[in-house]
């Protein structure tokens, strides 16, 4: 899907994805909320799902919150299923399929089944072949 994004947009998802795939959560959660303040429609529920998403391994691996981690992992998942597969020049499919799974490693970790997510846990958010 092409999104008519702004240019600063652009620059927010590019940079964003470089802190985000490097384990920077929190720094890739601020560039892409400045970006999002700015947007509408589906470029702002793309971006909304990617801070959710950065929010939450942030809570995990920097907070070691388990809840905060599931929470935000599953509402940034959903936000991210109503987009196609490629958005924005991003590989969605394989990045909320990855996400599904740290997801559910996170709810067993909430539940005291599982290890807490780590740094490495974190998928890739990979570009698109468009």
């Amino acid at each position: 899907m092409s999104l008519l994004l702004r240019q600063e947009t652009r620059d927010a998802l590019s940079g964003g994805r470089r802190l985000f795939n490097a384990g920077r959560f929190f720094e890739a959660h601020e560039v892409w909320e400045a970006a999002w303040l700015r947007e509408e429609a589906s470029a702002r529920t793309l971006l909304q799902g990617l801070i959710q998403i950065a929010a939450g391994f942030h809570q995990a691996v920097d907070r070691r919150n388990a809840s905060g981690c599931a929470r935000l992992l599953a509402a940034g998942g959903a936000r991210l299923d109503a987009l196609p597969e490629h958005c924005a020049g991003l590989a969605l499919a394989e990045f909320r399929a990855a996400v599904g799974g740290a997801l559910a490693r996170a709810q067993d970790w909430e539940a005291g089944r599982g290890d807490p997510l780590k740094s490495q846990d974190a998928p890739s958010i990979g570009l698109a072949e468009e």
